[in-house]
């Protein structure tokens, strides 16, 4: 009887023992697979003239970048609010100066119009004061023109282009965090309020879903210079009908952010990711089913950071606080995440555009240096190169 024990005990040992070997041997197969995975590469673009952040980056009609506003180098209790704007052009890979915005401007919005011009939308001036003027850049001739003055001045706010070109402007801040929106049309004419949305919000996402209604999420509900103010963010989101111009709310997101990225998916799904805090969880929106789904989480937390969907169908991280200089690249039908190429220097409070050859430009922002313990505002580029 003890022979058989023995005998069975030293069987299922062996079993075992080769179920193990053959579960490690996956793993160390699945790890080779995902590091054989190309998932592209930064190199080294032409540097802008001006060091900045709390700026704004805009593709033109043309495929040139645009960048404006923002705060540039200066002592550290008073750092210059700018009106420079300058253009990369695809044609030569270099830099040009424009003229002058009219008004010093941060923590700004900007959308590209219908017809391919760049519009410049409120901020904060150097007394930090909400600002309701707007500029559109003339890319050919180099000048900013006044464009509609909106109702209400504010900075850290969301706005977009809708399909038919009218231009949306939502929250934000002025004395207080505001639930106020306002529309142009296409002609760009004036700006007129249309409905409030059902919660105030600044540093939120505004994002336009495929049937060209629009979601706000997340958000600050106070006013704080306090990037630890995590507290104060909203799980709140609803949904602005342009036919009826009222706000719905929609079930709200499993966590609450703000200073996250929100980006529309091919399929019509909105995929939100990171958040103050810094946080590393990310949520997919399904529109067609209104629930938020919890995908895989970052490898790190992120916050002031850019996303972008590629052209070979995956999602790529950029930056965030603080100073990260590991990208994350995000593989849709797995809901996975992995560890991109890094930027030569880590940033925050950058911005960064998909250029019309798939491409992705990173610029400016709070960087890094070879001084691990300071950050300087940059005017460096680099341009990442998806993987196929």
């Amino acid at each position: 009887m003890k022979t058989m024990l023995k005998v069975l005990f030293l069987g299922l040992l062996i079993i075992s023992t080769v179920f193990c070997s053959n579960e490690s041997q996956e793993t160390e197969t699945q790890a080779v697979d995902q590091s054989d995975r190309d998932l592209g590469s930064f190199s080294d673009g032409a540097n802008m003239t001006d060091a900045r952040m709390d700026f704004v980056s805009l593709v033109l009609g043309n495929g040139d970048v645009v960048s404006a506003g923002g705060r540039g180098r200066g002592a550290t209790e008073r750092v210059p609010r700018l009106a420079t704007a300058e253009i990369f052009e695809i044609a030569t890979g270099q830099w040009k100066s424009v003229n002058e915005m009219s008004s010093k401007r941060e923590v700004l919005c900007g959308v590209t119009l219908a017809d391919g011009r760049a519009m410049i939308i409120g901020g904060a001036d150097t007394r930090r004061v909400s600002l309701k003027t707007t500029e559109i850049l003339d890319s050919s001739s180099g000048e900013w023109i006044k464009g509609p003055k909106m109702k209400k001045g504010r900075y850290k706010h969301s706005c977009a282009t809708l399909n038919d070109g009218t231009v949306i402007v939502a929250g934000g801040a002025d004395i207080g965090v505001v639930a106020t929106v306002e529309i142009s049309g296409p002609s760009l004419d004036e700006f007129t309020l249309t409905g409030e949305m059902n919660e105030s919000r600044a540093l939120f996402t505004l994002t336009v879903l495929s049937d060209g209604k629009v979601l706000a999420a997340g958000g600050s509900s106070k006013n704080t210079q306090d990037m630890d103010s995590a507290e104060l963010n909203r799980t709140s989101a609803e949904i602005w009908d342009q036919a009826t111009g009222e706000w719905t709310l929609v079930s709200p997101m499993t966590t609450a952010r703000a200073s996250h990225t929100a980006s529309l998916l091919e399929d019509g799904r909105v995929l939100v990711v990171g958040g103050t805090g810094p946080l590393a969880s990310a949520e997919i929106y399904d529109p067609s089913e209104d629930t938020w789904t919890l995908t895989g989480d970052l490898s790190m937390g992120r916050q002031l950071h850019t996303a972008h969907l590629l052209d070979n169908g995956t999602l790529i991280v950029i930056g965030g606080s603080n100073t990260l200089s590991e990208t994350e690249v995000y593989d849709i039908e797995s809901g996975q995440w992995s560890i991109g190429p890094s930027l030569t220097f880590g940033r925050h409070q950058h911005t960064s555009v998909k250029m019309n050859d798939g491409n992705v430009m990173v610029i400016g922002g709070q960087a890094e240096t070879e001084d691990a313990d300071r950050r300087e505002l940059s005017n460096l580029i680099e341009i990442y190169s998806p993987g196929e």
